[in-house]
C-alpha cells in the first residue's frame, strides 16, 4: 500500500535552498581561485585581423588573456568533431553525431579568426578577481573585417536543406494524397510564426574547475553530469576516471543545460594551464549566445474537413533555422505526426543555416511552437465550421498512434477535456467573438490540446543503510527544480516503510551510479523504478544478513537489524531498463488548457485572467511539486504568447535584448491563479509504479489557447507571436 507516493510532500531540499546551505556551481570557492570572463564579437560575420590586448593586460590582477592566437597552443584547445558532437543523452544525440555531409565543422571558440555569429567568444580574460576580469574584458579591442550576415528566415531566397541530421528523415512524412476540394469541404490554410526565445534560468551557467594532480573536479551547472564528464574528458584527452563532475543543485534548466558547451571544458583547460582553480561564469548576455535558445519558426498549416467536421487532410510544413555550425533544429511537426488522424498527412521540415548561435532543446522542443500553429489552425477550423472548439477536438482524439502503428499505453485525453471544461465552465455551442465585455475590456476564452512523449532510459540508484545516520540514496541524476530529491525520497520511503525525514538523497555527482541527463520528461520514469528495485534489493540483503525471511523483517527498525548483524553499513543497487523492451505501444501524456483573457483594445493590453489545465500524466508521485512543474510550464507559455522575443538589429544581425532589462518575461503580476487537475490514472504498462514524467507537457498548447482566447474576445486572429499591443491596436496580423 502506497503511503508516501501521492502525498503533497514539501521539498526535502527546500530548507537548504532558502537558508543558503545549498551550494550551486558558482558558489564554490577553492583556494587560489581565478575568475574568467569572455569577450564577445560585436559583429555577426567577419574575420579577425588582430586583437589588441595591451590595455587589458595592464589592469592589476590580470593573469592571462586567451585569444585564437594563443589559446589552441597554450591550452591544447583544438576543434575535435568527436568532442563537439557530444550533446547529452537527451533528444537526438546519436543522430547529432552524424551530421549531413556538407555541414561545416563543429564550432569551438578561439580556434580561428572567423566570426560566425554576433556574441561569439573571441577572447577570455583571466584575473584574480571578478572586478579585474570585467574591467580588462572591456579593454580588449578586436579589429574585424566584417562580412554580410543573415539571421531572418527568407522563404523566397533562402537555401533550405532537407535535413538528414538530428531528427533525420523520420521528420519528413507524406501519407496519402491531398484530396480534391469538394463543395462541402472546409479548408483552413495559414502561416504561423513563433519568435526566438532565450534560456534565462535563475542561475546562469557556470563552471569551476579544480585540479588535483592529473585529475580534475568540475563543479558545473548542468542537467547531465555523465554527459558533461564524457565531454570534458574527451576534450582534455583524459580517461573518464580522471574527471569528476558535480552538480548537486541546479538553479533551473530548460534544455540550455541539457547540452554540453565549450565553456565546461574551457574552464578545465585554463585551470590546467595556469595551475590554479578557475571559475568561468556566463553573464546574462552570454546566456543569450552561449547556452542555446529556441529558434524562430515559420509554419504553414493546412487542414481540410468535411462539413460535419471530420478531418480529411492535414499538412504541416515548417521552415526553421539552425546555426552555421550546429545541427539542432526545432522539430515543429512532432505532434502533427500522431495527434490528429487524417487520411492525408504531410509533415515536412526545411532548415536554413543562419549567422546566429546554435539553437538547442528548449522545454518541450518541437511540440511547443508546433502546437501554437496546429492548435490555432484547429480553432480556426472550428469557427469556420460553426462548431464549438472543444466539441471538434473531442472528435479528433487519436484512437492510437497511427504514425508508429501502435496502441497507446494509456490515453485519458477525453477525461482531460471533460474535467477541465467542467472546472473552467467552458461554454456550450458556438463561441461568438466580441460577445462578452466588462467595461472597457473584452473577454474571451480559448482552449488547446497538449501532448508530450513519456520516454525513459536506463538508470541505477544506490542505497546505503548505516547504523548511524540517515539512509542514503545516491544517483548521478540532477534535480533542475523538478523535485527529484523529494520524489526519490518518497519512493524509497514507501518501499522501506520509513518516514521521508529518515532519508537523505544525494544527487548530481558523476561518482554516483549512472542516470540519464534530465530532459525530455524522462527522469521520473527512469529513476523511480530503479529506486524501487534498490530498496527491495536492500531488504533482501538485510534479510540474508540477519538470516530471516523478508516477511519477518521489522521495517521500522532497519538500523537495529543491521547492528544486530554486526554490520556498520549495507549497500544495494537497483536498476531500471528504461522503456519496456518488446512493448509495442506508444507512451505519451496528454492534456488540455482552458484559458480566459481580458483585452483592452485601446491600449492593446492582453491579460490572462484564468487558467485551468487538466492532464493525464500517469500516477502523480507528489501533487505539490507536480503542480508546480505544470504551473511553471504554463507561465512559459504565457511568456511565449505575450512577451518573449529575441530581437536583432536590422543591419548588424546582433541581438539587441540580450539582457533581462530588455528581454521581457512574465512576473507575478502577469500570472493569475492556475488550476491544475491531474487525472492521476497510473500507466501500469509503462512501469510498475505507473509514473510518467511531466516537466514539459505544461508548455505546449498554452500559447495557442491564449491566442484562441484573444480571437474570441476581439475577433482578431493573431498568427504571429508574441501578441503585442501594436498587433491588437492594428487589428491582428
Amino acid at each position: 500500500m502506497l503511503k508516501q507516493i501521492g502525498i503533497a510532500q514539501n521539498r526535502v531540499d527546500g530548507p537548504m535552498k532558502v537558508t543558503g546551505e545549498a551550494a550551486y556551481a558558482a558558489d564554490r570557492r577553492p583556494g587560489g581561485q581565478l575568475y574568467a570572463l569572455a569577450v564577445r564579437s560585436p559583429v555577426a560575420a567577419g574575420t579577425i585581423t588582430r586583437i589588441e590586448t595591451a590595455a587589458a593586460k595592464s589592469v592589476a590582477g590580470i593573469v592571462a588573456i586567451y585569444t585564437h592566437a594563443n589559446a589552441p597552443a597554450a591550452l591544447d584547445w583544438h576543434a575535435d568533431p568527436a568532442v563537439m558532437a557530444l550533446s547529452g543523452e537527451g533528444l537526438g544525440r546519436q543522430a547529432l553525431e552524424a551530421a549531413e555531409p556538407e555541414a561545416p565543422p563543429p564550432y569551438l571558440p578561439m580556434t580561428g579568426p572567423d566570426i560566425v555569429f554576433a556574441g561569439q567568444w573571441i577572447a577570455v580574460v583571466v584575473a584574480t578577481s571578478l572586478e579585474a576580469a570585467r574591467e580588462a574584458s572591456l579593454l580588449v579591442k578586436p579589429i574585424i573585417e566584417p562580412h554580410e550576415a543573415s539571421v531572418e528566415i527568407d522563404a523566397r531566397n533562402d537555401r533550405f536543406l532537407e535535413p538528414g541530421f538530428f531528427f533525420a528523415a523520420d521528420m519528413q512524412v507524406q501519407r496519402g494524397a491531398w484530396p480534391d476540394t469538394a463543395a462541402k469541404q472546409q479548408i483552413v490554410s495559414e502561416t504561423y510564426r513563433t519568435p526566438m526565445q532565450n534560456h534565462h534560468p535563475m542561475e546562469p551557467s557556470a563552471t569551476v574547475a579544480v585540479w588535483d594532480g592529473d585529475a580534475v573536479t568540475v563543479f558545473d551547472s548542468t542537467q547531465g553530469v555523465m554527459a558533461t564528464r564524457e565531454y570534458v574528458a574527451r576534450s582534455l584527452k583524459l580517461p573518464l576516471d580522471k574527471v569528476r563532475v558535480i552538480s548537486a543543485f541546479v538553479g533551473g534548466g530548460f534544455g540550455g543545460k541539457n547540452q554540453t558547451w565549450p565553456h565546461q571544458a574551457l574552464a578545465a583547460h585554463i585551470a590546467r594551464a595556469l595551475g590554479r582553480p578557475v571559475r568561468l561564469q556566463l553573464t546574462r548576455a552570454d546566456m543569450a549566445v552561449a547556452s542555446g535558445h529556441r529558434s524562430q519558426t515559420e509554419q504553414d498549416v493546412a487542414l481540410q474537413a468535411a462539413s460535419d467536421g471530420s478531418l480529411t487532410a492535414l499538412r504541416h510544413v515548417s521552415r526553421v533555422p539552425t546555426s552555421l555550425h550546429g545541427n539542432f533544429f526545432e522539430p515543429s511537426g512532432l505532434n502533427s505526426l500522431m495527434l490528429y488522424e487524417a487520411a492525408a498527412l504531410g509533415v515536412r521540415h526545411h532548415v536554413v543555416r543562419k549567422a546566429f548561435a546554435t539553437p538547442t532543446p528548449f522545454r518541450a522542443p518541437g511540440e511547443t511552437p508546433g502546437s501554437f500553429a496546429v492548435e490555432s489552425a484547429v480553432d480556426e477550423l472550428a469557427h469556420a465550421l460553426a462548431q464549438n472548439p472543444l466539441d471538434l477536438r473531442q472528435r479528433y482524439i487519436p484512437s492510437r498512434d497511427h504514425y508508429h502503428d501502435r496502441d497507446w499505453s494509456s490515453n485519458n485525453l477525453l477525461e482531460c477535456y471533460r474535467r477541465g471544461a467542467e472546472a473552467f465552465g467552458w461554454p456550450e455551442g458556438v463561441i461568438v467573438p466580441r460577445a462578452r465585455r466588462d467595461g472597457h475590456e473584452l473577454i474571451g476564452v480559448g482552449m488547446a490540446t497538449t501532448a508530450y512523449p513519456a520516454p525513459a532510459l536506463p538508470a541505477i540508484v544506490r542505497l546505503r543503510l548505516r547504523v548511524e545516520g540517515k539512509l542514503q540514496v545516491e544517483t548521478s541524476a540532477t534535480d533542475i527544480g523538478t523535485g527529484m530529491y523529494t520524489i526519490l525520497a518518497q519512493t524509497v520511503a514507501d518501499e522501506l516503510s520509513l518516514p521521508v525525514e529518515a532519508i537523505e538523497v544525494r544527487l548530481g555527482d558523476s561518482n554516483f551510479p549512472h542516470a540519464p541527463t534530465a530532459g525530455r520528461s524522462k527522469s521520473t520514469a527512469s529513476l523511480l523504478p530503479a529506486a524501487q528495485h534498490a530498496a527491495r534489493a536492500l531488504l533482501q540483503r538485510l534479510a540474508a544478513a540477519v538470516r530471516e525471511p523478508l516477511s519477518e523483517l521489522s521495517n521500522v527498525a532497519l538500523q537495529d537489524r543491521l547492528k544486530a548483524a554486526g554490520l556498520a553499513e549495507l549497500e544495494a543497487e537497483g536498476s531500471s531498463t528504461g522503456l519496456q523492451v518488446g512493448q509495442q505501444v506508444s507512451f505519451y501524456s496528454f492534456g488540455a488548457h482552458f484559458i480566459e483573457v481580458r483585452v483592452d483594445e485601446a491600449l492593446g493590453r492582453v491579460s490572462v485572467t484564468r487558467v485551468v489545465s487538466a492532464l493525464d500524466c500517469g500516477r502523480i508521485v507528489n501533487p505539490k511539486t507536480a503542480t508546480s512543474q505544470i504551473r511553471g510550464g504554463i507561465i512559459f507559455g504565457i511568456g511565449m504568447a505575450l512577451m518573449e522575443d529575441a530581437a536583432f538589429h536590422p543591419t548588424r544581425a546582433r541581438m539587441i535584448n540580450d539582457n533581462l532589462a530588455d528581454y521581457a518575461i512574465p512576473v507575478n503580476a502577469d500570472i493569475p491563479e492556475i488550476d491544475v487537475i491531474f487525472v492521476g490514472e497510473p500507466d501500469n504498462r509503462f512501469n510498475e509504479l505507473g509514473v510518467r514524467g511531466l516537466g514539459e507537457i505544461g508548455v505546449p498548447g498554452t500559447a495557442a489557447a491564449i491566442a484562441n482566447a484573444v480571437f474570441a474576445a476581439t475577433g482578431q486572429r493573431v498568427r504571429n507571436l508574441p501578441i503585442t499591443p501594436s498587433a491588437i491596436v492594428r487589428g491582428g496580423e
